[in-house]
């Protein structure tokens, strides 16, 4: 072995374990920060989870009772054989809402993304709706009154404003409204992963438009589309302000209202912790679908 040889095999026998000691280090300081997190998700996520868990399974207001609380199934068994309707009429609103948010937002997030120069401004504009769905039902009630200027327009050609305030059609609107946001960022995200030459490509080779979004656009775009059709019917499930102020007696029968009455104003915790599970674990079916759809389509 020469001298050179001999002087490199020691330093390379001493790298490895320090290597090593690195690697260790690092793991160490990952879980370090790691725990601060951990500490919070137990406390104020998973442990409040596991606390509706328990109270769904306890009779009528008995949790809060002096004497204990009482347990039992009856409350899944009474979501079953009760309650179904209800269920039935939230995914009916959050599927219409998903739909119409379809049809108007691909558009709209094609133009955004395409044709408008300022969109980050746009984006900045569209966030306003996210703030709260009781503020877009209530704008949405004052401009369906009689008074109101949507009312007023419906009185001029004809058509009552009362049958379209207390109405499907109305909720529908409104909860599209909220959830615009959701559809139009995660189609245009998806977008903006799109090369335009790719439809310039196709144009050159004769394809129609309607030919070029079917074959070029939409399959590219698939896994956004997804993500916000999921991500919309998700946050609908959530909504009892547009039933409430704007829907009629079919449509104020939203679990998320019903479980309102029962917890709050008839104080059946059992039942309405029963009912707040069922909603958390469509929205989990519904998060874990979109997440798996997207396939990291929407990382911009």
């Amino acid at each position: 072995m020469t001298t050179e040889g001999a002087s490199l095999a020691p330093a390379g026998a001493v790298a490895v374990p320090e290597l090593a000691r690195r690697a260790r280090n690092l793991r160490l300081r990952t879980a370090l920060f790691l725990i601060p997190a951990a500490i919070l998700g137990a406390l104020f996520l998973y442990a409040p989870l596991a606390l509706m868990v328990d109270v769904s399974l306890t009779t009528g207001s008995s949790f809060l009772a002096a004497s204990g609380p009482v347990y039992a199934l009856d409350n899944y068994a009474l979501m079953i054989e009760r309650y179904i309707p209800n269920l039935l009429v939230t995914i009916e609103l959050a599927a219409l809402a998903m739909v119409v948010d379809l049809l108007f937002g691909f558009p709209f997030a094609y133009i955004l993304v395409r044709r408008v120069r300022y969109r980050d401004v746009v984006r900045a504009l569209m966030v306003f709706p996210m703030f709260g769905a009781l503020y877009v039902a209530f704008g949405m009630r004052f401009l369906l009154l009689p008074n109101g200027a949507l009312g007023q327009l419906l009185a001029a050609v004809g058509i009552p404003n009362t049958a379209f305030l207390f109405s499907m059609p109305a909720v529908v609107f409104a909860m599209s409204i909220f959830t615009f946001p959701f559809m139009v960022m995660s189609i245009g995200t998806a977008l903006s992963n799109v090369d335009p030459t790719l439809e310039e490509a196709a144009a050159c080779l004769g394809a129609r438009p309607w030919q070029t979004f079917w074959r070029v656009i939409l399959p590219l775009t698939r896994a956004g589309v997804v993500a916000g059709m999921l991500l919309v019917f998700g946050w609908s499930i959530g909504v009892f302000a547009e039933p409430l102020l704007l829907g009629g007696l079919n449509e104020q029968r939203t679990l998320a209202w019903t479980l309102y009455q029962r917890g709050v104003i008839s104080t059946d915790y059992g039942v309405s912790a029963t009912m707040g599970i069922v909603l958390l674990v469509v929205a989990f079916v519904v998060t874990y679908f979109s997440l798996r759809f997207s396939r990291g389509a929407l990382i911009e």
